[in-house]
């Protein structure tokens, strides 16, 4: 490595040169050099790490959707064993059969209903309802900044 020239010259009341300077700025450059290989070797060992885990996320979520529609059947089974426990129950308090038939009806009703008013509130949310009104304040604004010009140019 060529040295600068003058660099070990001794200035004015400094018996050793600039040489006692540059040192610790050499050794921080050569550590901060350090520090960024580091970081850039554990930054590359954890995308690897991430695109595993995708891997394996993507994997076990094809599990997890067969595993879940396995339990829909499971569901409405043990609705319905509830549901037919409930009416013999009311068949067996009253002794009509049609009270206990009743009761059966109306708790699939009740539980229609309740999914039938669950899916209307979602079904507004895929209206982008905020989305919706902003878009509409924006073109009030614009029509009303596009009035307000054309009053301006009239009058003047």
């Amino acid at each position: 490595m060529t040295g600068i020239p003058g660099e070990n010259r001794p200035e004015s009341g400094d018996a050793g040169g600039q040489e006692q300077a540059r040192q610790p700025l050499k050794d921080e450059l050569k550590s901060s050099l350090a520090w960024l290989e580091h970081a850039a070797l554990a930054g590359g060992d954890l995308a690897r790490l991430a695109a595993l885990e995708l891997r394996l996320a993507a994997a076990d979520s094809g599990k997890l959707v067969v595993l879940g529609l396995a339990m829909v059947p499971l569901l409405l089974l043990a609705w319905i064993g509830l549901s037919v426990l409930l009416g013999w129950l009311v068949f067996a308090w009253s002794g009509s059969v049609a009270w206990g038939i009743v009761v059966f009806i109306g708790l699939q009703l009740v539980a229609m209903a309740i999914l039938a008013i669950n899916c209307k509130k979602y079904a507004k949310s895929l209206s982008f309802p905020a989305t919706s009104r902003q878009l509409k304040t924006l073109k009030e604004e614009a029509s009303g900044t596009q009035e307000a010009d054309k009053s301006d140019s009239t009058a003047g």
